[in-house]
């Protein structure tokens, strides 16, 4: 299919994964790009996405340098090619993944932080919003849900995407919330953060409980489990089963 837009011609490769818009893996004489074709009613959230990657752009943050624009019609991209974050992590659970995640989240909020002590948020923080290059570098992508908050909810938000996601809360995703947790609040100054971010992940998990009817039960309780236990009681296998078998008959 050939597409005419921002005075060019563009053939449709494929479409990419998006609930909210429509957007295609495009290739034009230029090269391949990225096409989003918003929809009402995030097409409002256009020139929040347009001016973020524009600022993180300039500011030499990893996301994708924006190439066109049409306000609340269309955004072309950068085509960052490389593995999904999510499909990556689900097959291997490595440390290294949840360094680079604390590195670009510290580097974000660090690069958005406003007077006053307020920050803006990346926002939508899951793992398929983040793209590992060939050489290992990770992008962050989609930047419509960017706005004025706390980082907690961010990191909040990207650790439960590390629970939730299959397989579901085993000691690695733990122990990798935990690694992310740690090395955020050691390169942001703010020390152990655990606690707080818990509280984050717990409500980040409840929030997703409502878009996952059949799962909506388990997610609640493994919420209300990580409020009262935190990480820990996913760290241990052992306790967590006789948790759930409860007390063995004498």
């Amino acid at each position: 299919m050939i597409l005419h837009l921002f005075n060019r011609e563009f053939k449709l490769l494929r479409r990419l994964k998006s609930k909210k818009n429509r957007v295609y893996l495009v290739e034009s004489k230029e090269g391949h790009f990225v096409l989003k074709l918003y929809r009402a009613p995030h097409h409002r959230r256009s020139v929040v996405e347009h001016r973020v990657l524009q600022e993180a752009c300039r500011k030499g943050l990893a996301v994708p340098q924006p190439v066109a624009f049409i306000e609340k019609k269309a955004l072309l991209m950068e085509y960052i090619p490389g593995e999904n974050l999510c499909d990556l992590l689900n097959r291997r659970c490595l440390v290294e993944y949840a360094d680079k995640l604390a590195d670009w989240y510290g580097s974000f909020h660090r690069c958005f932080s406003c007077p006053g002590g307020e920050f803006l948020i990346k926002g939508d923080s899951i793992l398929r919003n983040f793209i590992v290059r060939a050489d290992g570098s990770l992008y962050g992508v989609d930047f419509e849900e960017t706005a004025p908050g706390d980082p907690a909810r961010d990191i909040g938000q990207i650790c439960a995407s590390i629970l939730d996601t299959d397989p579901m809360f085993t000691p690695a995703k733990a122990a990798l919330c935990r690694q992310l947790m740690t090395r955020y609040g050691r390169i942001t100054g703010q020390g152990n953060l655990e606690f707080r971010l818990t509280e984050q992940v717990a409500l980040a998990l409840r929030e997703t409980s409502r878009h996952r009817p059949r799962q909506r039960r388990y997610l609640l309780r493994q919420a209300e489990l990580l409020e009262q236990e935190g990480l820990a009681y996913f760290l241990a296998p052992e306790i967590r089963r006789q948790a759930n078998e409860g007390p063995k008959k004498s």
